[in-house]
């Protein structure tokens, strides 16, 4: 008799135990894999977005808020702060380098940020197709964006699909960034202008221009100039060619187009007050030395209406909450892991009672004790096996539905990948199923032949 064809006689005999063991050792192998797979994300993401940025500058409200929604893009920003407010401490003596983001906007769920070019610099992105943005409406996508150079967007209002879209102004894709690894790669760039002048507020540029006139407003003084000109000329002209009661006519056409102009004038006039002070959503730093990382957020949460975040401090709040939940769930499945590797050995053992009779006649007819060890422990990693592979597929599979349905992990683009500690799962998952079936093996492999036979007959 082949022993394939004992080892599976014995599995179906007992086939409610068995059953129960590879469920259990599913369950844990998925539990361990979906946590090792969280953490490596978790773990990456704040390595390579959060690198290099000291300090996040923002509006009052939650400082782990404003550090995921700044730098991790994975939350809603607590609010705007003025411009004029955050251009202070981009100038301060202790700033290093000062990146500012003016948020609001996205398309098809991926975000359109509006920044400078030292933005890229920072995360070392290169432009793999395409140039920087040269003016306003123009943009750089990351590599993970679906589009095209030359491609047309409009950008809804909101970070998140569904908002109301901006149908009266396009953004124009100019360039690609290479792939980073970081927060860029799935982020939409363009210039701060182009943030504030879609939403209704006043140019970055224009206002850092002090006792000027601005471009906006030089274009409409140019654009005026020109039209009056044009309807003196007209003007003129009317009256050398008519007269009298054509003359009379023109001269009210003329009345309501002057009407008509000086409407203009004051629509032009109302929609440059409108225009509100530029503002931004936050405002990444980097300080010149740790002293100053240490005291420009208390000087800033202290002194000013704006808040300051350091990104390594509230990060570390946050990894230690969701450490508090990763330890509990890797204790349960080593739990689950160990409850099922205990039933392998106890059903192993109990069937053991049973079968005693028949492992003396297989001992009788030839099998040496090597054989019997062989096939006891057989049975038990096959459960092992079982489990584990159903817990692998179960535990990818389930980490991917969940990076589908969670918008934060979706947002940051998670994905499966092979680390070194699945592969410490199998091997441990493999040498637990081991021992629990070796110890019922090494006992019916000395089983007492003349004893069992005697007994039997």
């Amino acid at each position: 008799m082949k022993d394939i064809t004992l080892i599976t006689s014995s599995l179906k005999s007992r086939w409610l135990n068995s059953a129960l063991s590879v469920l259990l050792t599913a369950f844990g192998v998925t539990l361990a894999v979906i946590i090792l797979q969280f953490g490596h994300h978790i773990h990456n993401r704040m390595s390579n977005d959060g690198k290099g940025i000291d300090i996040v500058v923002g509006a009052k409200g939650s400082p782990l808020q404003l550090i995921l929604s700044s730098v991790y893009h994975i939350d809603i920003p607590t609010g705007n702060i003025a411009y004029k407010d955050a251009k202070k401490w981009m100038k301060h003596p202790k700033v290093k380098t000062a990146i500012p983001l003016a948020l609001g906007d996205n398309w098809k769920g991926y975000r359109i940020v509006g920044t400078t070019p030292d933005y890229m610099t920072h995360y070392n992105a290169d432009i793999s197709k395409g140039r920087h943005w040269n003016k306003s409406f123009e943009v750089v996508i990351g590599a993970d964006i679906p589009l095209g150079l030359g491609k047309e967007i409009s950008g809804a209002h909101g970070l998140s699909q569904g908002g109301h879209i901006h149908e009266n102004e396009h953004y124009t894709v100019v360039g690609r960034l290479s792939k980073t690894g970081s927060v860029l790669d799935r982020l939409i760039l363009t210039s701060l202008d182009s943030v504030l002048e879609i939403h209704g507020l006043e140019a970055v540029e224009s206002h850092d221009l002090d006792h000027e006139e601005t471009p906006h407003e030089g274009h409409d003084h140019t654009a005026r100039h020109k039209e009056e000109k044009h309807e003196d000329h007209e003007e003129h002209e009317d009256h050398h060619n008519h007269g009298g009661h054509d003359d009379h006519e023109d001269h009210d056409g003329d009345k309501h187009e002057d009407h008509k102009d000086d409407d203009h004038k004051g629509h032009d006039h109302e929609q440059h007050e409108e225009a509100g002070e530029p503002e931004i959503t936050a405002l990444l730093l980097t300080t010149r030395s740790p002293i100053a990382n240490m005291n420009l957020p208390r000087i800033i949460n202290r002194d000013t209406a704006l808040q300051a975040a350091n990104p390594a401090l509230e990060m570390a709040r946050l990894t230690s909450m969701l450490g508090l939940g990763a330890k509990t769930f890797s204790a349960l499945s080593a739990l689950l892991i160990t409850i099922a590797a205990l039933n392998i050995f106890a059903g192993l053992a109990g069937s053991l009672e049973n079968r005693m009779g028949d492992l003396a006649v297989l001992r009788a007819i030839g099998y040496s004790q090597k054989r019997i060890f062989k096939i006891i422990v057989t049975e038990g990693m096959v459960i092992v096996i079982i489990g584990l592979i159903l817990g692998l597929i179960f535990g990818m599979y389930g980490f991917m539905t969940l990076t589908n349905i969670l918008n934060p992990l979706a947002a940051s683009s998670a994905k499966l990948q092979m680390t070194n500690e699945i592969i410490w799962i199998i091997i441990s998952v493999t040498l637990a199923g081991f021992l629990a079936s070796a110890l019922p093996a090494i006992r019916a492999s000395r089983v007492n032949i003349a004893k069992q036979l005697t007994r039997a007959n």
